[in-house]
């Protein structure tokens, strides 16, 4: 059974231009990224700062709910299209609270566009 699913397309381009200043990550980013996920981030170049947060909208909109925060849930990307999900303590509680014990996400992206897809399934 499905609890959730969720969406989220990001532009290349319009993403830079909002979370990069002169070359440098905006304080904003630093707000909604963990330092393990910029760490990891920073080695795939921008693109995978496009990723993540295109990850984490999807994720929220899929649980729909309030208690959970941007830091709660990391992607870690282990090459250019492969990534973990990794759950804070009040996210796998969350989930076990709905009877939530997958995450299905898939990315899609090209030199314009990325596209996150989350579902939650209740088994």
């Amino acid at each position: 059974m499905i609890h959730g699913c969720g969406i989220d397309i990001e532009e290349v381009d319009r993403f830079s231009k909002h979370y990069f200043e002169k070359g440098k990550l905006s304080d904003l980013l630093y707000d909604i990224f963990t330092a393990k996920e910029i760490e990891n981030y920073s080695y795939f170049g921008k693109e995978a700062f496009l990723k993540g947060f295109c990850f984490k909208e999807a994720f929220y909109k899929a649980l729909s709910s309030n208690d959970v925060d941007y830091k709660d849930i990391e992607v870690i990307f282990t090459d250019k299209r492969n990534f973990k999900i990794i759950k804070s303590e009040l996210v796998k509680n969350i989930l076990s609270e709905f009877g939530i014990n997958k995450i299905v996400a898939s990315l899609q992206s090209n030199d314009v566009y990325a596209v996150f897809k989350v579902v939650l399934v209740k088994t």
